[in-house]
Protein backbone atom coordinates (compact mmCIF):
# COMPACT_ATOMS: atom_id res chain seq x y z
CA UNK A 1 0.00 0.00 0.00
CA UNK A 2 1.75 3.35 -0.99
CA UNK A 3 1.33 5.99 1.54
CA UNK A 4 2.09 9.75 1.27
CA UNK A 5 1.75 13.17 2.69
CA UNK A 6 0.03 16.27 2.03
CA UNK A 7 2.41 19.33 1.82
CA UNK A 8 1.40 23.21 2.21
CA UNK A 9 5.08 25.29 2.09
CA UNK A 10 4.84 28.93 2.45
CA UNK A 11 7.70 31.15 2.45
CA UNK A 12 8.21 33.97 4.52
CA UNK A 13 11.01 36.14 5.26
CA UNK A 14 11.20 38.56 8.35
CA UNK A 15 11.59 41.64 6.17
CA UNK A 16 8.26 43.01 4.86
CA UNK A 17 8.03 43.36 1.19
CA UNK A 18 9.81 39.84 0.74
CA UNK A 19 7.04 37.78 -1.50
CA UNK A 20 5.56 34.57 0.43
CA UNK A 21 5.54 31.42 -1.62
CA UNK A 22 2.85 28.83 -1.16
CA UNK A 23 2.88 25.43 -2.35
CA UNK A 24 0.35 22.69 -1.52
CA UNK A 25 1.38 18.70 -2.67
CA UNK A 26 1.04 15.07 -1.71
CA UNK A 27 4.25 12.84 -2.41
CA UNK A 28 6.07 9.43 -1.17
CA UNK A 29 8.48 7.24 1.15
CA UNK A 30 12.72 7.08 2.26
CA UNK A 31 15.72 8.13 4.72
CA UNK A 32 19.60 9.61 5.10
CA UNK A 33 22.75 9.60 7.76
CA UNK A 34 25.71 12.65 8.16
CA UNK A 35 29.56 13.20 7.65
CA UNK A 36 32.29 15.70 7.38
CA UNK A 37 35.83 16.96 8.99
CA UNK A 38 38.17 19.66 9.04
CA UNK A 39 41.34 21.65 10.93
CA UNK A 40 42.29 24.60 13.09
CA UNK A 41 41.16 28.44 13.28
CA UNK A 42 41.41 31.54 14.97
CA UNK A 43 38.89 34.95 15.42
CA UNK A 44 36.58 36.06 13.33
CA UNK A 45 34.21 39.23 13.11
CA UNK A 46 30.64 39.72 12.75
CA UNK A 47 29.36 38.87 10.22
CA UNK A 48 31.83 36.22 10.23
CA UNK A 49 35.13 36.81 8.55
CA UNK A 50 37.11 33.94 7.04
CA UNK A 51 38.76 31.88 9.61
CA UNK A 52 42.49 31.03 9.09
CA UNK A 53 43.88 27.74 9.29
CA UNK A 54 47.06 26.87 11.30
CA UNK A 55 47.36 23.15 11.74
CA UNK A 56 46.37 19.82 10.01
CA UNK A 57 44.69 16.74 12.06
CA UNK A 58 46.97 13.82 12.44
CA UNK A 59 46.04 9.96 12.20
CA UNK A 60 46.67 10.23 15.91
CA UNK A 61 44.00 12.59 17.61
CA UNK A 62 40.20 14.10 16.94
CA UNK A 63 38.75 17.08 15.81
CA UNK A 64 36.60 19.28 18.65
CA UNK A 65 35.11 22.39 17.41
CA UNK A 66 34.70 25.35 19.95
CA UNK A 67 32.30 27.54 18.66
CA UNK A 68 31.51 31.06 20.37
CA UNK A 69 28.64 33.52 19.97
CA UNK A 70 29.90 36.67 22.11
CA UNK A 71 27.60 39.05 23.87
CA UNK A 72 28.99 42.80 24.94
CA UNK A 73 31.83 41.69 27.11
CA UNK A 74 33.85 39.07 25.32
CA UNK A 75 36.54 40.20 27.69
CA UNK A 76 34.64 38.36 30.78
CA UNK A 77 34.77 35.21 28.66
CA UNK A 78 37.47 32.36 28.61
CA UNK A 79 37.25 28.60 27.97
CA UNK A 80 40.15 25.59 28.25
CA UNK A 81 40.44 22.03 28.01
CA UNK A 82 42.07 19.87 30.55
CA UNK A 83 43.30 16.02 30.51
CA UNK A 84 40.64 14.47 33.43
CA UNK A 85 37.68 15.81 35.16
CA UNK A 86 37.87 18.87 36.97
CA UNK A 87 39.15 22.05 35.69
CA UNK A 88 42.50 23.82 36.40
CA UNK A 89 41.14 25.96 39.10
CA UNK A 90 39.63 23.17 41.04
CA UNK A 91 42.80 20.82 40.85
CA UNK A 92 46.30 22.83 40.61
CA UNK A 93 47.81 19.33 38.79
CA UNK A 94 44.98 19.65 36.24
CA UNK A 95 47.18 19.15 32.63
CA UNK A 96 46.03 22.06 30.38
CA UNK A 97 46.07 21.07 27.04
CA UNK A 98 44.37 24.12 25.23
CA UNK A 99 42.95 27.60 26.91
CA UNK A 100 41.79 30.72 25.16
CA UNK A 101 42.73 34.18 26.63
CA UNK A 102 39.54 36.71 27.49
CA UNK A 103 38.89 37.66 24.27
CA UNK A 104 39.36 41.83 23.14
CA UNK A 105 36.51 43.45 22.54
CA UNK A 106 38.20 46.35 20.81
CA UNK A 107 40.43 46.49 17.63
CA UNK A 108 42.33 44.49 16.71
CA UNK A 109 40.31 41.80 18.19
CA UNK A 110 36.90 43.11 17.56
CA UNK A 111 35.19 40.53 19.19
CA UNK A 112 32.00 42.00 20.96
CA UNK A 113 28.79 40.81 19.36
CA UNK A 114 31.30 38.44 17.31
CA UNK A 115 31.02 35.26 16.31
CA UNK A 116 34.35 32.76 16.55
CA UNK A 117 35.41 29.14 16.39
CA UNK A 118 38.54 27.02 17.11
CA UNK A 119 39.30 23.40 16.54
CA UNK A 120 41.32 21.45 18.35
CA UNK A 121 42.84 18.03 17.63
CA UNK A 122 42.91 15.78 20.90
CA UNK A 123 44.37 12.58 20.97
CA UNK A 124 42.37 9.67 22.53
CA UNK A 125 41.42 9.95 25.70
CA UNK A 126 39.19 12.16 29.05
CA UNK A 127 39.09 15.37 28.71
CA UNK A 128 36.95 17.88 30.29
CA UNK A 129 35.64 21.39 28.69
CA UNK A 130 34.96 24.45 30.64
CA UNK A 131 34.23 27.94 29.61
CA UNK A 132 34.21 30.59 32.16
CA UNK A 133 32.35 34.29 32.75
CA UNK A 134 34.99 36.24 35.68
CA UNK A 135 31.54 38.73 35.70
CA UNK A 136 29.32 35.30 36.69
CA UNK A 137 26.57 36.02 34.70
CA UNK A 138 26.98 33.66 31.37
CA UNK A 139 27.12 35.02 27.48
CA UNK A 140 23.18 35.39 28.00
CA UNK A 141 20.79 37.39 28.05
CA UNK A 142 21.04 40.73 29.76
CA UNK A 143 24.03 42.10 27.71
CA UNK A 144 23.24 40.28 24.57
CA UNK A 145 22.41 36.41 23.28
CA UNK A 146 25.81 34.75 23.17
CA UNK A 147 26.52 31.32 23.34
CA UNK A 148 28.67 28.32 22.79
CA UNK A 149 29.14 24.61 21.49
CA UNK A 150 31.44 21.84 21.30
CA UNK A 151 31.09 19.44 18.45
CA UNK A 152 32.79 16.58 17.23
CA UNK A 153 34.02 17.23 13.98
CA UNK A 154 34.04 13.95 12.28
CA UNK A 155 30.30 13.31 12.65
CA UNK A 156 28.93 16.68 13.81
CA UNK A 157 27.59 15.31 17.07
CA UNK A 158 27.03 17.84 19.56
CA UNK A 159 29.72 17.48 22.89
CA UNK A 160 28.04 20.30 24.94
CA UNK A 161 26.43 23.71 24.60
CA UNK A 162 25.06 26.49 26.57
CA UNK A 163 24.53 29.92 27.45
CA UNK A 164 23.00 30.60 30.54
CA UNK A 165 25.08 29.79 33.72
CA UNK A 166 27.41 32.01 36.55
CA UNK A 167 30.47 31.46 36.97
CA UNK A 168 31.79 28.24 34.87
CA UNK A 169 30.06 25.73 33.20
CA UNK A 170 32.24 22.03 32.58
CA UNK A 171 31.16 19.06 30.60
CA UNK A 172 34.09 15.75 30.98
CA UNK A 173 33.73 13.60 27.71
CA UNK A 174 35.96 10.66 25.50
CA UNK A 175 37.72 11.11 22.16
CA UNK A 176 36.49 8.79 20.44
CA UNK A 177 33.27 10.25 21.14
CA UNK A 178 30.29 8.61 21.00
CA UNK A 179 26.55 10.50 20.74
CA UNK A 180 24.80 9.49 24.40
CA UNK A 181 21.08 7.98 24.28
CA UNK A 182 18.35 10.64 24.69
CA UNK A 183 18.09 11.94 28.42
CA UNK A 184 15.74 14.46 29.90
CA UNK A 185 16.26 13.78 33.60
CA UNK A 186 15.28 17.28 34.49
CA UNK A 187 11.88 16.71 32.98
CA UNK A 188 12.04 19.79 30.77
CA UNK A 189 11.46 18.03 27.28
CA UNK A 190 14.65 18.49 26.33
CA UNK A 191 17.66 16.41 25.87
CA UNK A 192 20.23 17.06 28.48
CA UNK A 193 23.51 16.94 26.37
CA UNK A 194 21.88 18.91 23.58
CA UNK A 195 18.98 21.00 24.82
CA UNK A 196 16.93 20.36 21.60
CA UNK A 197 13.10 18.75 21.51
CA UNK A 198 12.11 15.54 19.37
CA UNK A 199 9.26 14.80 18.52
CA UNK A 200 7.41 12.06 20.10
CA UNK A 201 7.84 8.67 17.96
CA UNK A 202 4.56 8.41 15.21
CA UNK A 203 3.72 4.92 14.04
CA UNK A 204 3.01 4.10 11.28
CA UNK A 205 5.29 7.30 9.07
CA UNK A 206 2.87 8.65 7.05
CA UNK A 207 4.28 12.21 7.11
CA UNK A 208 7.74 11.69 7.19
CA UNK A 209 9.92 15.28 7.40
CA UNK A 210 13.68 15.57 5.92
CA UNK A 211 15.43 18.68 6.84
CA UNK A 212 18.81 18.68 5.49
CA UNK A 213 21.02 21.02 5.98
CA UNK A 214 24.52 21.72 4.95
CA UNK A 215 26.47 23.98 7.18
CA UNK A 216 28.85 27.04 6.24
CA UNK A 217 32.35 28.07 7.68
CA UNK A 218 30.52 29.32 11.33
CA UNK A 219 27.46 25.97 12.59
CA UNK A 220 27.43 28.04 15.88
CA UNK A 221 25.02 30.58 13.95
CA UNK A 222 23.36 28.20 12.87
CA UNK A 223 19.66 26.38 14.37
CA UNK A 224 16.31 25.26 13.92
CA UNK A 225 12.70 24.92 15.29
CA UNK A 226 9.63 23.33 13.90
CA UNK A 227 6.50 24.68 16.01
CA UNK A 228 2.72 23.44 15.30
CA UNK A 229 1.00 26.45 13.83
CA UNK A 230 -1.01 28.46 16.08
CA UNK A 231 -4.31 30.88 14.73
CA UNK A 232 -2.16 34.22 15.71
CA UNK A 233 0.53 35.35 13.63
CA UNK A 234 3.14 34.62 16.08
CA UNK A 235 4.79 31.45 15.39
CA UNK A 236 6.37 31.00 19.01
CA UNK A 237 2.30 30.89 20.11
CA UNK A 238 2.53 27.39 18.24
CA UNK A 239 4.08 24.07 20.77
CA UNK A 240 7.22 23.23 20.03
CA UNK A 241 7.96 19.85 18.57
CA UNK A 242 11.57 20.02 17.12
CA UNK A 243 14.50 21.85 17.75
CA UNK A 244 18.24 21.36 16.28
CA UNK A 245 21.78 22.93 16.10
CA UNK A 246 23.58 25.27 16.61
CA UNK A 247 26.28 22.45 14.67
CA UNK A 248 29.64 22.48 13.84
CA UNK A 249 31.11 23.79 10.62
CA UNK A 250 30.97 22.63 7.14
CA UNK A 251 28.89 19.39 7.95
CA UNK A 252 25.80 17.51 6.61
CA UNK A 253 22.97 16.92 8.33
CA UNK A 254 20.10 14.64 7.01
CA UNK A 255 17.38 14.62 10.08
CA UNK A 256 14.11 12.86 9.72
CA UNK A 257 10.70 13.53 11.69
CA UNK A 258 7.49 11.14 11.69
CA UNK A 259 4.35 14.11 12.80
CA UNK A 260 0.85 13.52 13.21
CA UNK A 261 -0.87 15.20 10.34
CA UNK A 262 -1.93 18.93 11.49
CA UNK A 263 -0.41 22.57 10.37
CA UNK A 264 3.28 23.41 11.34
CA UNK A 265 5.92 26.12 10.90
CA UNK A 266 9.93 25.61 10.38
CA UNK A 267 11.64 28.18 11.03
CA UNK A 268 15.58 27.98 10.28
CA UNK A 269 17.49 30.75 12.21
CA UNK A 270 20.69 32.57 11.58
CA UNK A 271 22.34 34.48 14.47
CA UNK A 272 24.62 36.62 11.75
CA UNK A 273 21.60 37.40 9.99
CA UNK A 274 23.67 36.63 6.53
CA UNK A 275 21.82 32.89 6.42
CA UNK A 276 24.08 30.01 4.97
CA UNK A 277 26.46 32.27 3.13
CA UNK A 278 29.69 32.20 4.54
CA UNK A 279 33.05 33.43 4.09
CA UNK A 280 35.30 30.45 2.58
CA UNK A 281 32.82 27.54 2.63
CA UNK A 282 28.92 28.33 1.96
CA UNK A 283 26.05 26.08 2.90
CA UNK A 284 22.62 25.08 2.29
CA UNK A 285 19.57 23.57 3.43
CA UNK A 286 15.90 22.08 1.66
CA UNK A 287 12.83 20.34 3.44
CA UNK A 288 11.41 16.99 2.08
CA UNK A 289 8.46 14.65 2.49
CA UNK A 290 8.75 11.24 2.22
CA UNK A 291 11.78 11.36 0.02
CA UNK A 292 10.78 14.23 -2.36
CA UNK A 293 12.51 17.29 -2.05
CA UNK A 294 9.50 20.31 -2.20
CA UNK A 295 11.41 23.15 -1.21
CA UNK A 296 15.33 24.36 -1.46
CA UNK A 297 15.92 27.55 0.90
CA UNK A 298 18.55 30.42 -0.48
CA UNK A 299 21.87 30.52 0.34
CA UNK A 300 21.38 33.97 0.71
CA UNK A 301 18.58 35.83 2.73
CA UNK A 302 17.95 38.97 0.59
CA UNK A 303 17.54 40.96 3.67
CA UNK A 304 20.79 42.16 5.35
CA UNK A 305 18.90 42.14 8.28
CA UNK A 306 16.86 39.11 8.04
CA UNK A 307 17.30 36.70 11.25
CA UNK A 308 15.22 33.75 10.57
CA UNK A 309 13.22 32.53 7.56
CA UNK A 310 9.48 30.68 7.94
CA UNK A 311 8.16 27.43 5.90
CA UNK A 312 4.57 26.91 6.50
CA UNK A 313 4.21 22.88 6.76
CA UNK A 314 0.57 21.31 6.50
CA UNK A 315 0.41 17.23 6.63
CA UNK A 316 -3.14 15.94 5.85
CA UNK A 317 -2.68 12.60 5.61
CA UNK A 318 -4.12 10.47 8.95
CA UNK A 319 -2.27 7.31 10.09
CA UNK A 320 -2.72 4.76 7.98
CA UNK A 321 -4.22 6.26 5.08
CA UNK A 322 -4.15 5.59 1.42
CA UNK A 323 -2.38 7.95 -0.98
CA UNK A 324 -4.26 11.30 -1.53
CA UNK A 325 -3.27 12.30 -5.20
CA UNK A 326 -4.04 15.72 -7.09
CA UNK A 327 -3.25 19.38 -6.99
CA UNK A 328 -4.36 22.12 -5.16
CA UNK A 329 -4.14 25.75 -5.38
CA UNK A 330 -1.86 27.43 -3.02
CA UNK A 331 -3.94 31.33 -1.93
CA UNK A 332 -3.21 34.84 -1.62
CA UNK A 333 -1.07 35.33 1.63
CA UNK A 334 -3.10 38.12 3.18
CA UNK A 335 -0.30 38.98 6.03
CA UNK A 336 1.88 40.46 3.16
CA UNK A 337 -0.61 41.55 0.85
CA UNK A 338 1.42 40.03 -1.86
CA UNK A 339 0.14 38.06 -3.96
CA UNK A 340 1.54 33.85 -4.88
CA UNK A 341 0.00 30.83 -6.41
CA UNK A 342 1.53 27.83 -7.41
CA UNK A 343 0.53 24.86 -8.55
CA UNK A 344 1.88 21.41 -7.54
CA UNK A 345 0.74 17.54 -8.87
CA UNK A 346 2.46 14.31 -8.24
CA UNK A 347 1.54 10.94 -9.86
CA UNK A 348 4.71 9.23 -11.51
CA UNK A 349 6.32 12.58 -11.85
CA UNK A 350 6.86 15.79 -9.78
CA UNK A 351 5.88 18.85 -11.36
CA UNK A 352 5.61 22.76 -9.94
CA UNK A 353 5.00 25.70 -11.63
CA UNK A 354 4.64 29.13 -10.34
Amino acid sequence: MLKSAFLLVTLLGKALGQEPLTISTTLPTPLPPPQTDEPTVSPTAFPSAAPSISSAPTETCYNVEIGLIFDKYPDETRWEIVKGRRPSFQNNNAELVKESPFYDPKPPGNYRGASEKHIVCLPEGRYTFTIMDRERDGMCCRDGEGRYVVTYQSTGDMIAQGSEFGYFESTTFSVPYKQPDFKDNDADGRDDTTKNVYPPLVYPCDNKLGINVKTDDYGVETTFELWTRSNTEDYTDGTLVASGGPYTSDHEYNLSYCLNPGKYTFVLLDWACDGLSGTSVDGSYTLDVNGVEVYEGPQTWADEGQYYELVKLEFTNGIGDELKSGSSEARLNKEYGVFSMAFVTFSAMFMAWI
